[in-house]
């Protein structure tokens, strides 16, 4: 039996992969998800007092300085989960962690929980080995994210939230999750680097949704079946949600599933943002500029063509135009272009920079997805 990724997306040069669910055997996609119940308020953000302990910096060591991973371990395992699913003969594991315990809330990809939509069945296994079911409260394709929840909440111990931005090159990072449906594991690296504009999805159907993430990409080893877990900093604060790996091509995915050190995680601050409307409203919306983006192998960005009507419209914008930065960013693809724009929400501002004509600002339209 062979672990495979759940989907995988080519890039130049290799493949980048959810980390996704270990599958056990695989049989055809799942259809959209009918969302329901009352939900509750995610908990607050970062720097909110917290009753979980976090792990103590070294002795004699600055503030912030890095705590043994043994001490992150503690702090973050109490909190992180094995999420199963069963569909048409269909199953696999991925991983997802606390966020709301009153709530029976968690955090997890889309791309683990989607198989289980249209009618399948979804379970949780907890720390202490109890298995519980769960439903999904919201997903969102576009973000590759979900939210859960069990009804077994006298076990959940929500995690500490920590700041995304803040997060740097170089600083020490620990994984946590269920590579190949191992619970519990523990891995260890640091942040290779952030902002990482990748797409990844959209490799097994047409209903096969493109994700695109502004990732924080850590050498931590980050495994099929890791995928929904969380990535914790020295402190034991969650700083990304572990969603992609980008893997070696080869000629199955098998070959295209190990780990080589380049993991990516979405950003914590985007997730709490994504989940808060999925746990609100059951479904998530992303921003759009009303075009369609092209770009070639010399790095220039262009318009293909401009929707009549749209935001890219009613800024004056025009089918042809060369897109060079936004937001003062420079943009060399058109992932990196729809990664800029996304960091934003629907109804705010972007600052195209355009070839000739200077610096448009577009106003955003939204999309459900």
């Amino acid at each position: 039996m062979v672990a495979v990724s759940a989907v995988t997306a080519l890039l130049v040069g290799g493949g980048a992969g959810y980390g996704g669910m270990w599958l056990a055997r695989s049989t055809g996609p799942g259809t959209p998800v009918a969302t329901g119940g009352a939900p509750t308020a995610l908990p607050a953000p970062a720097g909110a007092s917290s009753t979980r302990p976090t792990p103590e910096r070294a002795a004699g060591g600055p503030a912030g300085a890095p705590s043994d991973v043994s001490q992150v371990a503690e702090a973050v395992l109490p909190s992180t989960v094995t999420i199963a699913f069963r569909n048409a003969g269909r199953t696999g594991t991925g991983s997802g962690f606390v966020i709301d315990g009153p709530g029976g809330l968690l955090i997890t990809n889309n791309h683990v929980v989607e198989p289980a939509s249209g009618g399948g069945e979804l379970q949780v296994q907890l720390p202490s080995g109890e298995r519980v079911p769960a439903e999904i409260v919201g997903r969102s394709p576009s973000y590759d994210l979900a939210v859960i929840r069990v009804a077994q909440r006298d076990q959940l111990v929500p995690v500490q939230l920590g700041d995304s931005d803040s997060v740097r090159p170089g600083q020490p990072v620990v994984a946590v999750g269920a590579p190949l449906g191992l619970g519990g594991t523990v891995t260890s690296g640091i942040v290779s680097a952030v902002e990482r504009p990748l797409s990844v999805g959209g490799g097994q159907s047409a209903d096969d949704a493109v994700a695109y993430i502004n990732g924080i990409q850590t050498d931590a080893s980050i495994n099929p079946g890791n995928s929904g877990g969380p990535l914790a900093d020295a402190q034991g604060r969650i700083v990304g949600v572990n969603s992609a790996i980008l893997t070696l091509g080869g000629s199955s995915s098998a070959d295209r599933g190990g780990n080589i050190g380049l993991g990516f995680a979405i950003p914590i601050n985007q997730v709490r943002e994504i989940a808060d409307q999925l746990v609100r409203e059951g479904r998530a919306t992303y921003p759009v500029i009303g075009a369609s983006v092209s770009a070639d192998a010399d790095g220039v960005v262009r318009l293909a063509s401009v929707q009549a009507g749209g935001p890219s419209a009613a800024a004056g914008l025009r089918s042809g135009d060369v897109v060079e930065s936004v937001d003062g960013k420079a943009v060399n693809t058109a992932t990196e272009l729809i990664v800029r724009v996304r960091s934003h929400r629907p109804t705010e501002q972007v600052k195209l920079s355009i070839r000739g004509r200077g610096e448009v600002a577009v106003t955003l339209g939204s999309r459900v997805g």
